[in-house]
């Protein structure tokens, strides 16, 4: 007589699934904290492990299936165009080229969030400019259904201090605060801005006191990688106590459109992705998830316009926000019929071997 599957059985079955499929993914399958819930994070950027929002993607990806068609996981909409930084590898810097583009209202936007939510988003990204200068993101982070979809946010860290307990009230998961060197005066020279470093600081400080997952989201360049200065924000990070550092390596977008030097395969990334592996495997220290790793063949490939798309603060909808190419606005078409049209058009270019489109020459 055949023996019944014990539940042992399924419980390791699950374990292993969950590992592989985060270690393919982020590039390592380190639990970074578990809500107060009890569900495993493994990176800010995606839904706790068994929560409802997890849930919910899995049921896009089969519909997807089912549908035979791209349907979007992540959405990511800078909620406003204002900000009080000046950063020096600004991606949004070329948005700005048009003082009569008016932002969507705040009705616009919830309209924008319920049409997302509705082609199956699971995961929002809120951006800018700096998201917290919006008068009412309140507001906004909580017209996004939480049964469906996971939030967090990109932030460079001013307003955060003050911000935290209402972000964590309108529902938000986690956070990553931008720093991109390990001291203050350096940091703040990047940015342009006296004394963000250490708002910055405070504001991660003060987000992990209101419970969101925290994290370093830092841009690094070739030279700032050879002269060991990722080591250092990670050693920072550890310090401080965060949960994940988010690395961006430079990209010819934005202010630095017009630096070919980024442009193509790098080796110096290839070092980066193996140069934080031992991180990865020190429960010490916070989980480090790469950019270029995400989006390589190694990972998901690069999934702007294809499971992914950016939306601008004035409704432009483009694949992801370093590649602006307008294949519409939400004031003028439905969002799933711009989505439609993209999604054909940057499926029909396969996936690029080497990953994020952006980076690649012509």
């Amino acid at each position: 007589m055949a023996k019944s599957i014990s539940l042992k059985a399924f419980d390791n079955y699950s374990k292993v699934m969950a590992e592989l499929g985060y270690e393919r993914y982020i590039g390592h399958h380190k639990v970074i904290r578990y809500t107060s819930d009890g569900l495993p994070v493994y990176t800010i950027s995606q839904p706790p492990l068994l929560s409802s929002p997890y849930a919910n993607s899995q049921i896009t990806n089969m519909f997807r299936g089912l549908q035979n068609r791209p349907l979007p996981y992540l959405a990511s909409i800078a909620i406003t165009d204002k900000c009080n930084a000046n950063c020096e590898h600004c991606s949004f810097f070329t948005s700005l080229d048009d003082p009569s583009k008016e932002p969507l209202s705040l009705d616009e936007m919830k309209n924008l969030i319920r049409q997302a939510q509705d082609l199956g988003v699971s995961v929002f990204d809120f951006v800018g400019g700096e998201p917290l200068m919006h008068p009412h993101w309140r507001e906004i982070f909580e017209s996004v259904d939480k049964r469906k979809s996971h939030i967090f946010l990109f932030t460079n860290g001013w307003f955060l201090a003050e911000s935290a307990q209402g972000l964590r009230a309108a529902g938000v998961g986690g956070v990553y605060v931008s720093l991109d060197a390990s001291q203050a005066d350096e940091h703040d020279r990047k940015r342009g801005v006296a004394g963000l470093f250490a708002r910055a600081l405070d504001g991660i400080a003060a987000a992990k006191k209101a419970d969101l997952t925290v994290g370093i989201s830092c841009c690094i360049d070739e030279e700032a990688f050879d002269g060991g200065e990722l080591d250092n924000i990670i050693e920072l990070g550890r310090r401080l106590g965060v949960h994940e550092v988010m690395v961006f390596d430079a990209i010819p977008v934005g202010r630095f459109r017009d630096r070919d030097d980024l442009r193509g395969q790098k080796t110096w990334v290839e070092e980066l992705v193996d140069h934080v592996r031992h991180y990865n495997q020190d429960e010490s220290y916070p989980g480090i998830m790469i950019y270029s790793y995400s989006s390589s063949y190694l990972s998901l490939g690069c999934p702007g316009g294809t499971s992914y798309f950016y939306v601008s603060p004035y409704g432009e909808v483009c694949p992801c926000d370093f590649h602006h190419h307008k294949f519409g606005n939400v004031r003028e078409e439905k969002l799933a019929m711009i989505w439609d049209k993209m999604s054909r058009q940057m499926g029909s270019r396969g996936s690029s071997w080497s990953g994020c489109w952006a980076k690649q020459k012509g």
